[in-house]
Parts: C-alpha cells; sequence; structure tokens
C-alpha cells in the first residue's frame, strides 16, 4: 500500500471508530422519559398508595437491601385478595353497588391456585448495561421512591418521570438532596412547615420546594466514615467520580 493509499484509509478508520462507539454507547441505553407502556394488569397506585397507605417496600420488598427493587410475587397479591376478590362490595366514597374488577380476574387466572404462573410487567425504568445503580443505597440514605420515580401514588398508570441520563444523576450527586423534599415529593409532608406525617396516615398537601435545590456544594464539605457529606445549605451529596456508578 502507497503513502497516499495509507492517508485516505484514515477518514474510513475513523468513521468505523466513531460508529463503534456510538453502538457500544447506545446499546442497552435507558429507557426514554415520559414512557408509559401498557401493562398485563392496571395496577392502581392510586388506591393502594395513596387511599390505603400501602408502603412501597410492601411490594417492592428488596428496594432497601439489593441493588434491584424487587417485584411480588402473585402469591403476595393474592395474600390480600383471596380476601378481597374480584367482586367488589360497595364502598362509602367510592362505589354504591357492587363492581366486578376485570383487573382482580386478571389477576386471579395468573395465580390459578398458587399453580399459575408470574405477571409478565412490563418493564419501564432501565439504565444501560454498563450503569450500576443500587438501589438500597439510596433508599437507606432516606432517598424517596418519589424523587426519581415521580409521584406515582398519583399514577393511574405508571410512566418514567425523569429522564435517568447520566446529567440528572450527577446534578442530584453535586447540588445535593433534602430529605425534606423527599417527603415533601411522597405526600408526606408540607413544604411550607416542615411537618412530616408516617407511611399510611392522611397525606397533608404538597407546596413547592424550596428554591435552595440549586445550591452548589462546598469544596470543604468532606463525608467522614460512613456519615454522608453536606453542602453549604446542609443538602446530602455523593461522589461523582466515574467509578462511583460504572464499577
Amino acid at each position: 500500500m502507497t503513502k497516499r493509499r495509507k492517508w485516505t484509509a484514515i477518514p474510513g478508520l475513523i468513521a468505523l471508530a466513531t460508529a463503534a462507539i456510538l453502538l457500544s454507547a447506545y446499546s442497552g441505553a435507558s429507557s426514554s422519559q415520559g414512557s408509559q407502556p401498557q401493562q398485563p394488569i392496571n395496577f392502581p397506585h392510586t388506591v393502594h398508595v395513596q387511599r390505603l397507605g400501602m408502603n412501597c417496600l410492601y411490594c417492592h420488598y428488596t428496594a432497601n437491601k439489593s441493588p434491584d427493587p424487587g417485584l411480588p410475587a402473585v402469591s403476595t397479591c393474592m395474600g390480600c385478595h383471596l380476601i378481597i376478590g374480584p367482586t367488589l362490595n360497595p364502598a362509602p366514597g367510592v362505589r354504591t353497588a357492587p363492581y366486578k374488577s376485570p383487573e382482580l380476574e386478571k389477576l386471579v387466572n395468573y395465580y390459578k391456585g398458587g399453580a399459575g404462573k408470574p405477571v409478565p410487567w412490563v418493564r419501564i425504568h432501565k439504565v444501560p448495561e454498563y450503569v450500576h445503580f443500587p438501589h438500597m443505597r439510596h433508599v437507606n440514605a432516606g432517598v424517596t421512591c418519589q424523587t426519581c420515580h415521580g409521584k406515582i401514588q398519583e399514577m393511574p398508570q405508571v410512566y418514567q418521570y425523569s429522564s435517568l441520563n447520566m446529567g440528572w444523576c450527577v446534578s442530584c450527586h453535586v447540588n445535593g438532596y433534602s430529605p425534606q423534599e423527599g417527603e415533601v415529593a411522597a405526600g408526606y409532608a408540607r413544604g411550607d412547615s416542615g411537618v412530616v406525617t408516617p407511611a399510611g396516615a392522611p397525606q397533608q398537601p404538597a407546596a413547592a420546594t424550596s428554591a435552595n435545590a440549586q445550591l452548589q456544594p462546598s469544596s470543604s464539605t468532606i463525608a467522614v466514615g460512613r456519615q454522608p457529606a453536606k453542602n453549604a445549605a446542609g443538602r446530602s451529596i455523593a461522589r461523582y467520580d466515574c467509578a462511583n456508578c460504572h464499577y
């Protein structure tokens, strides 16, 4: 190969390398913000979380001890719905006549007396395969589910609330997290009073969160041992070096 041919091959090699990098970056990419797939059973979070006050950990039982939050087995759902069957009785302020729920009938059909199959839920939230998001670290640090997933308790059908892209994650690690704002998002607190109510208690109306959310971290705040670092506004901050998520 002549020198001229070698030089003419360089743009082609650059293009090939660029295509390989882009393919690698977008393979297994994160799910799309606003995605709202149709589920095999229309599970009403508005009823279970907002009206009945169920804790997220009852169904997503490994969120505080595993990277994956987990999904309930059909038998977990039927622990309640063997008693609360497809035919629902009248309830004050909810229904005035008996109602047969087609969604509960689907659940019973999946259960089939304990010999059925898992509900084939359609995944909504996904980060790329090369990103590690440990749910247990965030949950145990006091980050509420609604901080990332939006007000699930008010969604008739769950959709992806946040972008889940790298900039969104880094922004929270840099600007800091306020447990109070998380409680407001979850509906357990009022932004104007600082009053926090326990999960399952009558919900307080959420108000606008503090304008201090965008304050930058102080360079002098460093975490000691297992204590979280704080920025100048007293917000919890976290590391954001590459190895924190890509390990």
